[in-house]
């Protein structure tokens, strides 16, 4: 694929999550306006979010996705855009070893149900001066018969995930209403 509506359709034809594009352009202007020019993403899925905060001038993204069928197509697609000399890629969890690097912006867009677990081993990673991005917070599961089940699960984990964010200690977060809700956090 060689072009972000391409990375956009394919997504959508093999129901692969992305990030929504006003939440892309939030991250890039956030980028911009900070002067920020390290990034740690979790979960690149086909790279689409990664592709495009590498592509601003001076900005590195290290970035994680261990998902088996999406780790090929995330590479083959970093090697589309030419951006591969601004990426670093990891295909394990993140969580699978220590990341001792600072980084200017952390953004997490990975399993919803790691939310806590994944602030809570990032959180010493980002600089003084820095912010974490939480992707997703109001994200809604389709209401289908199917999904009942699954839905019930993820509604009592957008809840338990809403309570701890509430008050952390050390770190304000603010919740701001763009794409399917973000949180956005930094150190006091």
């Amino acid at each position: 694929m060689h072009t972000i509506e391409e990375l956009e359709q394919y997504a959508k034809e093999n129901y692969i999550p992305i990030a929504r594009r006003e939440m892309v352009s939030f991250l890039k202007q956030t980028i911009i306006d900070r002067g920020f020019a390290s990034v740690l993403e979790i979960g690149a899925a086909i790279g689409y979010t990664t592709i495009q905060l590498a592509m601003l001038p001076n900005v590195h993204v290290t970035t994680y996705e261990y998902w088996p069928p999406r780790i090929e197509v995330c590479k083959e697609n970093i090697k589309d855009f030419r951006v591969e000399d601004k990426i670093t890629f990891y295909d394990y969890d993140c969580m699978a070893k220590p990341i001792n690097e600072l980084y200017d912006l952390i953004f997490i867009d990975g399993a919803k149900a790691k939310t806590i677990q994944l602030f809570e081993f990032l959180k010493n990673n980002v600089k003084d001066d820095g912010v974490i991005i939480i992707d997703n917070i109001d994200l809604e599961i389709v209401n289908q018969i199917e999904l009942v089940n699954k839905k019930k699960k993820y509604q009592r984990i957008v809840e338990e995930t809403k309570q701890y964010f509430k008050n952390v200690p050390g770190y304000d977060v603010e919740y701001k209403h763009i794409g399917d809700g973000i949180y956005y956090i930094s150190k006091k």
